[in-house]
């Protein structure tokens, strides 16, 4: 499978039987600056699923445990597609591409845990179609990017502190090839940003101030990801950079882009050597990272978390309750807060 048809594969997907759904999903993440204990941290997972309604909530607390079973969340009143989600402090903001041509927002309020509605984004100028989106935090502010489906152009618009949005997009780049997955994250006062196209993966940096340094190719630095790259994601732990990347033979690799524009290079995640993982989401949760993915097994999509610890050692992959998951696909988005 290739990266340029792993949207196809997901929605092909929706003709399998509910009964065999455990949890799916594709995730985009961001990250946050750590300044407690991971114990003080709760780990957000959302669940969309491509039918009407269709968000889900998880939370995982610093001890470990999660909820006993999914709950609603904040759903349009229409299919849901690609999905991704950025805490700031306490609360829980959200980015989707609702029914196929809007690219929405809304939040969970941490001090209650209620949900604000969806509302479209400004889209003039933007990407189109079922989009692709990514978005990440940085202060208060709330940094998006889209692609439109089946399209090459990367898109990026900002949500300032005061909860106002660009009137319009800002055109990023356009590659020779179809863009198939964003990803994003804060490092530092910088936002990391990766796209997945043909097969490929590259990156660029946006500085504090408004500037963007040039796309390179991941790969050329950081090794070679063998069959090409399926999906990747990102988690920024302060001026240092963790990649997450899926293989098109479902394999997952990391890699680290330390502080100095250096390359800790890609290595198989041994963690997940006897899984199939298609999608994967990730976040810095109290300093450590978290990482979901949706293994396909036994023509069952099966939702797993694991955690690689601040000393660089993973825990044993775990499967998440998926009490309260229902419907036939889905995506999948993972972030922090306190």
């Amino acid at each position: 499978m290739t990266s340029l048809n792993r949207r196809q594969f997901n929605r092909a997907l929706i003709a399998v039987p509910a009964a065999t759904l455990v949890g799916t999903g594709v995730g985009v993440l961001a990250s946050r600056t750590v300044s407690a204990a991971p114990a003080d941290w709760n780990a957000h997972l959302l669940a969309g699923v491509p039918s009407s309604p269709g968000l889900k909530h998880q939370t995982r607390a610093g001890d470990g445990t999660w909820k006993p079973s999914w709950e609603e969340a904040s759903t349009p009143d229409a299919a849901l597609y690609s999905l991704s989600c950025a805490g700031i402090s306490k609360d829980l903001h959200v980015v989707a591409s609702v029914d196929g041509n809007t690219v929405s927002h809304c939040a969970r309020r941490g001090s209650d845990g209620s949900w604000t509605a969806f509302r479209p984004i400004p889209l003039q100028s933007g990407p189109t179609g079922a989009p692709g989106v990514a978005v990440a935090s940085l202060g208060k502010a709330l940094h998006v990017f889209g692609c439109s489906e089946r399209g090459n152009t990367l898109y990026h618009t900002v949500r300032d502190a005061d909860g106002n949005w660009q009137p319009s997009w800002v055109t990023l780049r356009t590659f020779g090839t179809l863009i198939s997955q964003v990803a994003t994250a804060r490092v530092g006062t910088t936002i990391d940003t990766a796209v997945v196209t043909d097969g490929n993966l590259f990156h660029a940096i946006r500085s504090s101030d408004g500037t963007w340094s040039n796309w390179g190719n991941i790969e050329s630095v950081a090794g070679e990801i063998e069959n090409g790259v399926l999906e990747v994601a990102l988690a920024g732990f302060g001026s240092q950079l963790h990649v997450v990347a899926l293989s098109s033979s479902m394999e997952a690799y990391h890699a680290i882009r330390r502080a100095d524009g250096s390359w800790q290079r890609f290595r198989k995640v041994t963690a997940f050597a006897n899984y199939s993982p298609y999608s994967v989401s990730a976040a810095n949760v109290g300093g450590e990272l978290q990482v979901a993915i949706i293994d396909w097994a036994d023509s069952k999509q099966i939702l797993r978390h694991n955690v690689r610890r601040a000393d660089g050692s993973w825990t044993p992959v775990r499967s998440i309750p998926g009490t309260g998951l229902t419907g036939r696909t889905g995506n999948l988005a993972l972030a922090g807060t306190l």
